[in-house]
């Protein structure tokens, strides 16, 4: 359970924000490595009430996700729940077998670990696929937070039709509180957190029919890349 605050950015003026802290952050490296490439499936009801309800700004809403640590192969079902408060929890478990990877419909196992949540419950029969995003990750570790930085994301709707964010990195720090160093090194930089959603941003960029005001300055200021292949 955390809270949440992204943050759309350059790889200079990230540099310039690691530049800036106190001390130098841990780096999550496995066997050499510090990125890590990930594909995420996210699964919606045929009304896409998990979008409507992000869109909306309804308190307590939830998403849907398979996650595919592409280096690894490891896939896992994972189910955030937003709270009133504006934590996000999210519970996860590790599945098996090649169905269990980008498929139009969730895998058994994943359907009864979905369907155990209140607020999903019956509704889990009838998620389908509505976006597949991908994404390279570095993952620091502070004193007070855990921070990631994707670069190279891009989304495909379930029609097909493909976006991406360009040259820009999203960041995200989790903590358990209040704002840590690496929020406070943003902010002195100038950058504020920003409304993004790799699911809901994404699927507004593609899906010009939907409710987007939540994310239509983030979409107009931070990602040309995502107007132009909406429009084309």
């Amino acid at each position: 359970t955390r809270v949440d605050r992204k943050y759309i950015l350059t790889s200079d003026a990230w540099q310039t924000v690691l530049g800036s802290l106190d001390s130098a952050p841990n780096v999550l490296e496995i066997d050499g490595h510090r990125g890590f490439r990930y594909s995420s499936t996210y699964y919606d009801t045929p009304d896409l009430i998990s979008y409507r309800d992000a869109a909306h700004r309804r308190p307590r809403r939830f998403k849907v996700r398979t996650r595919h640590y592409v280096d690894t192969g490891a896939v896992a079902i994972e189910v955030k729940l937003r709270s009133v408060s504006g934590t996000t929890s999210k519970k996860r478990q590790w599945l098996e077998g090649p169905a269990a990877t980008g498929s139009n419909v969730l895998p058994t196992e994943a359907v009864a670990f979905v369907r155990g949540f209140e607020r999903i419950g019956e509704r889990a029969h009838y998620l389908t696929k509505a976006l597949s995003t991908s994404y390279e990750r570095v993952t620091l570790v502070t004193a007070d937070a855990r921070v990631t930085v994707d670069r190279h994301v891009a989304a495909v709707d379930a029609h097909g039709c493909r976006m991406d964010y360009g040259d820009l990195l999203i960041a995200e720090t989790k903590s358990v509180g209040g704002a840590g160093a690496v929020d406070r090194a943003l902010w002195a930089s100038g950058i504020r957190p920003a409304r993004i959603s790799k699911y809901c941003t994404s699927l507004a960029a593609l899906r010009h029919d939907l409710p987007a005001n939540r994310w239509s300055r983030t979409l107009r200021r931070h990602v040309p890349a995502a107007q132009h292949a909406a429009a084309a």
